[in-house]
Parts: C-alpha cells; structure tokens; sequence
C-alpha cells in the first residue's frame, strides 16, 4: 500500500514538473497580424483601425520593457517590419510622441528617450498634466484635424499617470480617377440580416483605366482603386464582397489573400468595354477595444501593476505598467478621394502605494474634562467637565418625533 502512494506521489510530481516546462504556444500568426484585431472585433458593425499605428506603438512599447513582460510583447511583433513614413503637407501625417509627467523626467532614461528620438523621430515632451489639452493638440494636428479631443482631462489628470506613449496618422488623398457628384445617387443595399436600405453610392460608367482592377468568382467580388501619389507614397483601396455573410467569410480571412485578389485581378484598361463601378459612399469613427484584444495575442504582463517590467524606460523603483491602450480611427470615403486618421495611445502609470491602516477608535466613555477656546490665539472661553451626561431615556421622544 505504501508502495502505491509514493508511486502516485512521484507520477504527480512529475506531471507537475511537465506542466511547468511546457510554454505557452504563441497566440499569433504574425503574418495575420494586419486582419487579427478585425477578428477580435468581428460583430456586425462598422470597424476601422490602423495595424501601422499599433505597429509602431508597441515597437516603442518594446523598447522599454525588460524581461518576461518584453518577451510577451515580442512574440507579437518580431516579425513584423516597420515601414517609415515622412509627413507630406496636408496629405499625409506620420508621428510619434511620448508626453512626460514634468515631475517625473528625472525619472525617464536617457536611453529610453534618445532610442525613441533616433529611432522613431519621436517628439518627448514634458507636461504638466493639469489637463489633456496639450496632448490632445498634438493629437488633432497629427491626424491633420480628423481625431479631436482623444483624451478627457480626468484622465491625463490621475496622479499616476507619468507617461503617455502616441503614434498618430493620417491621410487626406484624392483618387487618381474621381467619381462625379452628379453620378451620386441612392442605391438599395442589403443589410446583414437582409433588409434592405437606400444607400447614397457612388457610380463611374465604362472605366478603362490602369488604376482601375477588379476581381470575381463564386464566392467574391473585389475592387481596387488607387490613389493619388504623393511624393513617393501611393495607396490604393481593395474592397472585398463575399458571397457568405461577412463576419463569417472574416473569421478564416487571411492577409496574404489581399495579395492573391489583387494578383488575379484585371485591369481595367484590359477590358474591352470598361467596367462600371457603384460603390456606397460612407463616413465613420471607431473605437478599438485595444486593451482587451492585447491581452487575448497573449501581451499580459504589460498590463499587470505588480508583474509589468519597463526597466528599460523608468529608474523609479515603483516602476511602471500600461494603465490603458487605445486606438480610435475614422475614415470619410467620398467622391474626391480617402480622408482617415488612427492614434494609438498607451497611457504608463505607476504602482500606487496605497496602505489601508485600520481607523483609530476614539471612545470617549468615562467622565472627561474639556475647554473652549481661540484656534488662533489659545485664549480659553470655556472650562468644563462631564460625569454625567444626557439620559437617552430623557432625550430619545425628542429625536423620534
């Protein structure tokens, strides 16, 4: 009988020890990085985010942590590549920031702070924090006058907040080949649980250009159109229309796919009598849960005030965790072109040392003397004793009436 115990004891033992060296398998395909918050999020709403903007958000995130709370963020973005962009007038907008508590910049690492001028062209800024308006400034004029008004003052107000961490971006871009306002009309649109509405969409008739292309099988219906270049940027703008309902043609979406469209797409230019395309027009902002969807791709310890490491960016021994993550996007899609704009924001506190003492217990039950006097000057009025005070059986009719 002995025997079987220790037996059981040591199988235990060693499925235990099994259990521990066993890790975690990585909760994200880099490669799907781009559509896996639209995953994360797939309900049947209007969606919009920027992957660039929370590329380079974490890449900054990355530079200051240390430890198994780096190695959480890196397994999410060490394949990914950062693609550098130059602010291009009213066009185009690409910057990053991180806005210091003024009482905390003895606190911030020299390093830390030179890695994310150099590297990121960074702006670091001292605040005092009395309020948002600065970094909501910042914010609104980086996003070229789209996202307004990203923070509320109680936020950047609480006490522990030091640091706030900010990629903003934006685009405001004409198409190569505009649509006309007079080819604007209403258009019924199905709805996803059928119904339908009259949408205001956009037409163009016998479109036989090279920034023009088009893909269709049994399943999809795709449209690419591009936009103006400027400098040496140019985007273009792929929908997708699946025949099954959309969020669940999302749910086994892949990014290579945007590829694989668009290599077995035809030009329009190669058509023999050009394509007509009808497109609704549309105008929308959305939040990202960003915080909650970091915390599914396995980034945890970030976001943990006892666990967080940012070593790397703080030498205050309370140090510091991602309080909030947050994304907003909006997008207004029209006949001239493609206005958007993303900031990603992760707000850096640190560990609030709160002692919970038990309150003093101040019995006053045996006769005591007392005075009456002059806060300022000490000047006694009053002198007194107490022996005997109120009987309640004298008094209670008096509060009970």
């Amino acid at each position: 009988m002995k025997k079987k115990i220790i037996f059981a004891i040591i199988l235990i033992m060693l499925v235990g020890l099994v259990g521990c060296d066993k890790k975690e398998e990585p909760k994200l395909d880099s490669k799907n990085f781009d559509v896996e918050f639209l995953k994360m999020e797939n309900s049947t709403k209007n969606t919009i985010y920027s992957p660039l903007s929370i590329k380079y958000a974490l890449n900054m995130l990355n530079e200051g942590a240390f430890g198994e709370t780096k190695e959480e963020i890196e397994i999410v973005i060490k394949n990914l590549k950062l693609t550098k962009y130059e602010s291009i007038d009213k066009n185009l907008s690409f910057a990053n920031a991180l806005y210091v508590r003024d009482t905390y910049k003895d606190w911030v690492k020299e390093e830390f702070a030179n890695t994310l001028k150099s590297k990121y062209n960074a702006e670091v800024r001292f605040d005092s924090f009395n309020d948002a308006k600065n970094v909501n400034k910042f914010i609104e004029e980086k996003t070229l006058g789209i996202i307004k008004d990203m923070l509320r003052d109680e936020v950047v107000q609480d006490k522990n907040l030091k640091l706030i961490l900010i990629n903003a971006l934006a685009i405001d871009m004409e198409w190569k080949y505009k649509f006309q306002d007079e080819d604007t009309t209403g258009k019924e649109f199905t709805l996803v649980d059928g119904s339908k509405i009259n949408a205001t969409t956009m037409r163009k008739s016998n479109v036989k250009s090279e920034d023009v292309s088009f893909y269709k099988d049994s399943k999809i219906t795709a449209l690419s159109m591009d936009l103006k270049k400027y400098a040496d940027v140019e985007l273009e703008f792929i929908a997708i229309m699946p025949k099954e309902p959309l969020n669940e043609y999302v749910k086994n979406f892949k990014t290579e796919e945007f590829d694989t469209i668009k290599s077995k797409s035809t030009l329009a230019s190669k058509t023999q009598n050009g394509v007509n395309i009808s497109i609704p027009k549309f105008k929308y902002e959305y939040d990202l849960k960003l915080k909650e969807d970091l915390k599914t791709l396995g980034i945890v310890k970030a976001f943990n005030s006892m666990e967080a490491d940012f070593t790397n960016m703080t030498n205050n021994p309370r140090g510091l965790y991602v309080s909030d993550a947050l994304h907003k996007a909006n997008i207004e899609f029209s006949e001239e072109g493609i206005k958007a704009a993303a900031v990603t924001v992760f707000l850096m506190s640190d560990r609030a040392i709160s002692i919970h003492e038990a309150p003093e217990e101040i019995i006053i039950d045996n006769p005591f003397l007392y005075v009456i006097r002059d806060k300022a000057s000490g000047e006694i009025w009053f002198v007194g004793t107490v022996y005997e005070p109120n009987l309640w059986e004298n008094d209670r009719a008096a509060y009970q009436s």
